[in-house]
């Protein structure tokens, strides 16, 4: 699996980092997690085609987290070059094809498939196979309906996608012997948030959870001024990586 990270911010604008979206290539498919803003352009930074997105995953409603969404169904009926063909299925919590529906209701038929299917799977604690590999729900610790993603690949290989967390039981078991564990990091130490982790305690996750390898994603600005991946290492022992917009990690 190829995984690129596409935002590795949070919704506070940060010429560093964009809002959160990352891309999992698994087997012959291609996965878009979240979609905060401006993801399209990254998308084209990196040279990942939107049009070849199979999957699109969103572990909450927060628009940090899904303000790309209508950009995107609507360049895929819009495209300079060839409007999208390809499948789309939107995976996300309870509550997804509802908040489609929305949106639909703002903006009509700008947003309706006029060449593709779109389809939606609702996802809470659910295991479900799509082709070339698995994927697993982990309701977590954010808002009433966050989820986060637990996919295993053909081999055995899996990537493990918090969301936005808390510390919470779920957010080990997501996590469980994983080899890469993309995990929110928000805030620093000393600055503890509600409905969000500090290094100290994404170390402590990967730690219990025993994964091989952390990827800290959702940074604050106030997390570039300390040093968020010493903490963690002082947690655990596994890789550490601080993820920066269009890295490009190989599983």
């Amino acid at each position: 699996m190829e995984i690129i990270i596409i935002g590795s911010g949070t919704g506070v604008p940060s010429l560093r980092r964009g809002s959160p979206a990352t891309v999992v290539k698994a087997g012959k498919h291609t996965l878009l997690l979240d979609s905060g803003s401006g993801t399209l352009r990254r998308l084209l930074e990196a040279g990942v085609d939107f049009r070849e997105v199979d999957y699109l995953l969103y572990s909450h409603f927060h628009p940090d987290h899904t303000a790309d969404l209508v950009p995107f169904l609507f360049a895929s009926n819009y495209g300079s070059e060839e409007v999208r063909t390809r499948g789309l299925t939107i995976i996300g919590p309870p509550g997804m094809a509802a908040f489609y529906e929305k949106l639909q209701g703002v903006y009509g038929t700008w947003i309706v498939p006029h060449g593709y299917a779109l389809s939606f799977q609702e996802i809470s604690a659910e295991e479900v196979s799509c082709g070339d590999f698995s994927l697993r729900g982990f309701p977590l610790a954010h808002t009433e309906h966050s989820v986060g993603f637990r996919l295993t690949a053909e081999g055995g290989k899996v990537v493990s996608y918090s969301g936005d967390t808390d510390y919470c039981a779920n957010l080990i078991a997501l996590a469980r012997n994983a080899g890469v564990l993309i995990v929110e990091c928000s805030f620093p130490d000393d600055r503890k948030v509600e409905g969000h982790l500090t290094p100290s305690m994404a170390g402590q996750a990967a730690r219990e959870a025993g994964c091989r390898k952390v990827v800290l994603t959702h940074l604050y600005p106030p997390c570039d001024s300390h040093d968020v991946v010493g903490a963690v290492k002082r947690e655990f022992a596994g890789e550490v990586v601080l993820a920066e917009d269009l890295m490009k990690i190989t599983l």
